[in-house]
């Protein structure tokens, strides 16, 4: 195993008080690392519109619960407001600084202190020419490596691949033991109730199928701000079969995906990345995705594909899922798995990339 011993590993995020994408990335990295035995420091910066709800306690709670006393006093972890020294200081103390996102303060202090700086880019490049646009772009440019969720996000930030640049996907901790087939059922979704993350589209396409609810429920987890407003609708359009467990443990969203028939991830927002189908078929449990961003390599060259926001695309989808007979789907099974270990490369690399920079470090 690569060593990491007592390295003091800074790690700063953006952070909306919600466990998420980013929370899944950073705990599953950092439990690797301590594991190798370096000291983390978590700094969760807090973005626009925070508010913490609990969950990211919680998760964390519960994954620091599966390690040793000796693990858990290498991890510290914390809320930052963008202007808080902290920051500064933790930056000053370390031995190696990992941005999630561009983080121009992360980027100047590393400088300013000569700290190895590497960066994990989640969003896709927006175009324009406002000041924060342009800083980010001169975070991107100023660390020492730059780590890409997918191809699709790295293309918009580099037309021509440069040299310290690569696609390295984020990963969670991914759900384990496959569930028989024939004691899986329905589709799953699971993701923040936020617009343009394709709810009110699957929504319509399920009560226009109206499959068996009991043989094909549709299991919506997560929550957000169109909860209230999409709970309304269900009641309204009298949509039978739908089952809001709301916000669950990472150990209870795992127990769902491996339950799953089918994993459903119908967004309209040129997505980054896509984790859940990556946790999905890790498992077997196939994908119909939308054709939309990252979730063209994430969902597989074997999902079931529609058009993101068209309804009727949607539709066919899950109607040819409920048609497909058993034989069929324990082909789409083993489907599903091909090319995954590829595309989601081993944790390790972090690890190497990190000595690496550091040994150069000390040679200069």
């Amino acid at each position: 195993m690569l060593e990491l011993a007592d390295r003091r590993i800074v790690m700063l995020a953006p952070c909306l008080g919600k466990f998420g994408g980013i929370e899944t990335f950073c705990i599953t990295l950092i439990e690797d690392l301590i594991k190798r035995g370096a000291k983390i420091r978590l700094l969760r910066k807090k973005v626009r519109g925070f508010a913490t709800d609990g969950s990211i306690e919680k998760n964390e709670t519960e994954i620091r619960l599966t390690w040793t006393e000796k693990e858990s006093d290498r991890f510290t972890s914390q809320f930052v407001s963008p202007k808080d020294l902290v920051i500064k200081d933790a930056i000053r103390d370390c031995d190696l600084v990992h941005l999630h996102n561009p983080m121009v303060k992360g980027v100047w202090y590393a400088k300013k202190f000569r700290k190895p700086c590497v960066m994990t880019i989640y969003n896709w490049r927006r175009r324009g020419f406002h000041p924060r646009l342009i800083a980010w772009k001169w975070a991107v440019n100023q660390v020492d490596r730059r780590w890409y969720i997918s191809e699709f996000v790295w293309n918009t930030w580099e037309r021509k691949k440069r040299k310290n640049s690569d696609r390295l996907p984020v990963v969670s901790r991914m759900p384990i033991e496959e569930t028989p087939p024939n004691q899986r059922k329905g589709f799953l979704f699971i993701g923040r109730w936020i617009p343009n993350k394709g709810i009110r589209v699957l929504l319509e396409a399920y009560r226009k199928l109206s499959p068996d609810p009991v043989k094909w429920p549709l299991i919506m987890l997560g929550d957000g701000p169109l909860r209230s407003e999409i709970l309304s609708f269900v009641n309204e359009q009298k949509i039978n079969g739908l089952e809001t467990p709301g916000f669950v443990s990472e150990s209870e969203r795992h127990q769902f995906t491996r339950n799953a028939k089918w994993m459903v991830v119908p967004p309209n927002t040129r997505e980054d990345l896509g984790l859940t189908p990556l946790e999905a078929r890790s498992v077997g449990v196939p994908c119909i995705a939308t054709k939309d961003g990252g979730l063209i390599e994430t969902a597989g060259a074997h999902a079931l594909f529609s058009i993101p926001g068209d309804v009727e695309s949607l539709t066919r989808c899950l109607s040819k899922a409920v048609k497909m007979d058993e034989n069929r789907y324990r082909e789409m099974i083993e489907m599903s798995k091909q090319g995954l270990n590829e595309y989601v490369r081993p944790l390790d690399e972090y690890a190497k990339q990190y000595l690496a920079l550091l040994k150069a470090s000390e040679q200069n």
